[in-house]
């Protein structure tokens, strides 16, 4: 099993960086693990497309690699993050626009979590669950939400971790055990 751990925060110690880490110890010895190093994919711009930018391409050859893909969203504004949704933006494109409309996650697994003031980042899960639905990917229904509390904010370290971290355990375990069946029921109902 293999998963793909995307932050979709670019500051160097955001909490959904820090969740990510913490998803990543969860998944020790249940699945390998990868973090996308996106922070140098340009604005799409159609014009640009093709041939794909070196960083577009790096990045769509992490998504084929993955079994699975962990998205950890910030909320700005009750939205999900601008870059995040650029990023999701060129990986929705075509891998070749002649033969289709497959895209590097078209048909992959995904699992939301995220972090942020009171609202846990409910209303940017929303956001990217249906984004990457549209995506033709398959999300997983169970999601952590994480409310960042004003004291929190000032420190940029969580005040009770080992809560967060149960929460992830359980949410990796679930989401494996989840990806492991979907493969069976696909594998046993071939089209």
């Amino acid at each position: 099993m293999k998963i793909l751990l995307i932050s979709g925060s670019l500051r160097k110690n955001s909490f959904n960086t820090q969740l990510m880490m913490m998803a990543q110890k969860a998944l020790d010895g249940l699945a390998q693990t990868k973090v996308l190093d996106w922070s140098h994919v340009p604005f799409f711009n159609q014009d640009e497309e093709i041939p794909a930018h070196s960083e577009v391409a790096q990045c769509r050859e992490q998504f084929l690699w993955a079994d699975g893909v962990w998205f950890f969203t910030p909320e700005y504004n009750q939205m999900v993050p601008g870059p995040l949704k650029n990023l999701l933006d060129w990986m929705s494109r075509p891998l070749d626009p002649a033969a289709g409309r497959t895209s590097a996650l078209t048909g992959r697994y995904a699992a939301i979590s995220g972090a942020a003031g009171r609202s846990k980042a409910a209303f940017s899960r929303d956001q990217l669950e249906k984004l990457l639905k549209f995506c033709q990917m398959n999300v997983y229904s169970q999601q952590v939400g994480v409310g960042v509390t004003p004291s929190e904010m000032k420190s940029d370290a969580f005040e009770d971790p080992t809560a967060i971290q149960n929460d992830m355990d359980a949410q990796a375990k679930g989401f494996v055990a989840w990806i492991k069946e979907q493969k069976a029921k696909s594998e046993n109902n071939p089209l």
